[in-house]
């Protein structure tokens, strides 16, 4: 014997379907979009208490859901000055030292140790744009400073990943469903 769908299951079926729909749209349209949230960190290594590396990793996050509270920030970066270097690129390194002092500061510190070799890393989250709000050369000393604003979050605590991770999913169900009916 056929079986036969109610037409009043289709529309339920077919509003489920809508409705996912809708869900999925503000994630394509903003997927071109340019990247607002930036994960950062700076590891410093150290090998019998003398500097070897340092690295400063800036990496594109959608959902950078193990960041605490974004608080706006303002701080200095320097670094000296020569006089054959282009303003662009004394700006981009004096930038850099900026991130690297907010990070230093405000962000999660973690330590990993083996033998005589450490490594301290420091993280975060930056939303951007990151606002140049003052940059000079500053003669008596030859340096070049930058001060920056930018929106910044420390990366929680590894024992709140599991608690974020589960408040950022229902914050975006419930966002979706109030996007139905927008």
């Amino acid at each position: 014997m056929p079986v036969f769908i109610k037409q009043s299951n289709i529309s339920l079926l077919t509003i489920v379907l809508l409705s996912l729909l809708m869900g999925l749209i503000p994630a394509i349209a903003c997927s071109h979009e340019g990247i607002e949230l930036f994960y950062i960190r700076y590891d410093v290594k150290t090998s019998k208490h003398k500097i070897v590396d340092t690295n400063l990793i800036m990496i594109p996050s959608q959902d950078e859901f193990r960041a605490e509270k974004f608080s706006t920030i303002q701080t200095y970066g320097a670094i000296s000055a020569t006089y054959n270097e282009s303003e662009k690129k004394l700006t981009k390194f004096a930038r850099e030292k900026a991130i690297i002092s907010l990070l230093r500061k405000y962000g999660l510190r973690s330590i990993k140790s083996r033998d005589y070799d450490t490594i301290v890393s420091y993280e975060g989250a930056i939303k951007a744009p990151i606002i140049i709000l003052e940059k000079g050369l500053v003669e008596k000393n030859n340096s070049y400073f930058v001060k920056i604003q930018a929106d910044f979050s420390p990366i929680a605590f590894p024992d709140k990943w599991k608690n974020l991770k589960i408040k950022n999913r229902i914050k975006k169900m419930f966002s979706n469903f109030i996007s139905l009916f927008k």
